[in-house]
């Protein structure tokens, strides 16, 4: 169990849990620790439980959106090592950018194939930023190699600083080629690159 990914699934229907529960435990490195419906149990859960990584629905009441969105930030803020990631059927953007500056490490939608959504809990785990692609393009803004190394640094959750330190350069470096990127992917906020480069298929 040690070496295993701990994951909790906070999902108000019970067959969406149980349905989760037996796909991702065929996993031999993963271990579902836990589970809960509604908000206060889910925080219960995840303090006993301790997971690498929570798969959380964010239609928990009537409310609609709004009680998952409250619950990813009350997570994060109580336990900033969980992996949040967002399964959902709420197809939209602004929601996506809600989670993620709620500090969510992933947004996917329910009908995500389920090699993908594994793939997702393993990099989340790992300290990556995931957002599965809601929409295929045609083209993409052309990035530097330079510019592609540090989205993916970005995607990793790291700092200016941070981030100049891993690729050799200065931070006045690295904000200059985030703005560049910004501009490319057409984003006005850096939480917004890592999900602009994945829906174009650049991560």
């Amino acid at each position: 169990m040690a070496d295993r990914i701990r994951v909790v699934i906070v999902d108000d229907h019970t067959i969406v849990r149980e349905g989760l529960r037996s796909i991702l435990e065929l996993e031999s490195d993963i271990a579902v620790v836990g589970h809960a419906a509604r908000p206060a149990e889910a925080l219960t859960t995840i303090a006993a439980t301790r997971p690498d990584v929570v798969l959380l629905d964010l239609k928990l009441s009537e409310a609609g959106p709004a009680t998952g969105l409250e619950l990813c930030g009350d997570i994060v803020a109580r336990h900033p090592k969980v992996g949040v990631i967002v399964l959902t059927t709420f197809h939209d953007q602004t929601l996506v950018l809600d989670a993620l500056r709620r500090g969510a490490k992933g947004y996917v939608l329910k009908d995500v194939d389920v090699v993908d959504l594994l793939k997702i809990i393993r990099k989340v785990r790992d300290g990556s930023l995931m957002v599965h692609s809601l929409s295929e393009q045609d083209g993409q803004p052309r990035l530097t190699p330079r510019e592609l190394e540090i989205v993916r640094l970005l995607a990793r959750g790291l700092t200016n600083r941070e981030i100049g330190k891993a690729a050799l350069i200065s931070d006045s470096t690295v904000k200059f080629h985030v703005r560049g990127i910004m501009r490319k992917l057409a984003v006005h906020h850096r939480a917004e690159v890592v999900y602009a480069a994945t829906k174009l298929g650049i991560l």
